[in-house]
């Protein structure tokens, strides 16, 4: 029984199967991830893993769940995960390469969704081969490949329902370091208003846009205060202002005003809380006759574990090992399916993958072909650790 990354894995064979990953467009919206699954099906299947498309929460965007498992109770059991659906990849003129094509030059493979987080599955994928392959579990190692991410769907949340293990990995871009703690994500839609009249008049109206812009202040001083809420992983809690409409033409006041706000809050922080803040930052314009209603339209929860959980240990160690990947502790600042192992399924879950965080999102989306190779290695290795019959390190 071995760990270490099988020979026959080269730099070529994982960059070609990421590109070829990448080359299925698996854009949300609108949720194509169905023609993902069924080749991630197919290629595990064929070499012999026991993998299953799961038709929920949504028949027409399946999932994928893969065991290699050797049937040992008292060995432990490790879950890989990553979400198979990506972002638009924008203005397409914008890129010097294709999108989805795949495209693999420079030691990079290029691409929406290559760093976030394709390199992840292909790591998953090659990782649950070897182990298939050479024996390297006593207990059970779990591939799961998820719908929605990018849209808050409930997709690893579904497939975690019917799994009980150990540890958790979430595949996302991290270039190696291992993140224990993610802030939460929370999505509010502040609309005011108020009433229209014509601009040479405008007493005889209620200028919504005025109002927003006179309350600035307030939300301003909201943003220094949760500034000073600090975690020594994650830095400050956020709250920013990102998407401003108004007006229907230049000589009316306009009715009605519009704001949105990305808030990016720590694990010390309640959601519920969050909401009463926000509604006291625009209450005063309650006061002056407007109309004001705020919806939180988004939420994934922040997640966190010890520092000095096993896993975060076993994957630290091998990490610097395979590739010198700094051991210091780290989080991450977007959120992630981390929530649903830690918050939901109650197991102990890090943040880790062969992505470059900075890449996610971006025009000419890449991910490092040797930092995926190094990521087999350093599961082939994990993989040997965590689901061998010493669990939790005793």
């Amino acid at each position: 029984m071995t760990g270490e990354i099988p020979p026959e894995t080269s730099e070529e064979e994982v960059a070609d199967l990421l590109a070829e990953l990448v080359s299925i467009d698996t854009q949300n919206p609108p949720g194509r991830e169905e023609p993902l699954a069924r080749f991630i099906h197919e290629w595990l299947d064929s070499r012999g893993i026991d993998a299953k498309i799961v038709d929920r929460p949504d028949p027409d965007r399946p999932q994928v769940v893969a065991e290699i498992d050797a049937g040992d109770p008292d060995a432990g059991t490790l879950v890989l995960n990553g979400h198979m659906d990506v972002v638009p990849p924008g203005d397409r003129d914008r890129w010097s390469v294709d999108p989805f094509a795949g495209v693999v030059a420079d030691g990079k493979v290029y691409g929406r969704g290559a760093s976030d987080m394709k390199a992840g599955l292909a790591a998953a994928m090659l990782a649950g081969r070897a182990a298939e392959c050479s024996g390297a579990v006593d207990g059970k190692l779990i591939l799961t490949f998820a719908m929605g991410e990018e849209t808050a769907e409930p997709g690893t949340k579904t497939l975690l329902e019917d799994i009980d293990a150990d540890y958790g990995v979430v595949l996302e871009p991290t270039e190696l370091h291992v993140h224990t703690v993610g802030k939460g994500l929370a999505w509010y839609a502040v609309e005011i208003g108020g009433k229209s009249s014509h601009a040479s008049k405008p007493e005889l109206g209620k200028n919504a846009l005025d109002a927003l812009l006179r309350n600035e202040g307030r939300l301003s001083a909201y943003r220094r205060r949760i500034a000073e809420r600090t975690h020594p992983l994650i830095g400050e809690s956020l709250c920013t202002p990102t998407m401003a409409s108004a007006g229907t033409k230049e000589n009316v006041i306009p009715e009605s005003a519009e704001l949105r706000m990305d808030r990016r809050f720590l694990p010390s922080e309640d959601v519920d809380d969050l909401d009463e803040e926000i509604d006291d930052v625009f209450d005063p314009l309650r006061e002056e006759g407007f109309d004001v209603s705020i919806d939180r339209v988004r939420t994934y929860e922040a997640a966190e574990i010890d520092p000095d959980e096993h896993v975060a240990t076993v994957f630290r160690k091998h990490a610097n090992d395979v590739a010198g990947v700094d051991t210091t502790p780290a989080g991450k600042n977007a959120a992630t399916d981390q929530r649903n192992f830690v918050n939901d399924a109650g197991i102990p879950a890090i943040i880790w993958g062969p992505g470059t965080s900075p890449q996610s999102h971006t025009t000419d989306e890449w991910a490092r072909v040797d930092l995926l190779y190094d990521s087999v290695d350093v599961l082939c290795r994990a993989v040997e650790d965590l689901c061998s019959v010493s669990v939790e390190g005793t």
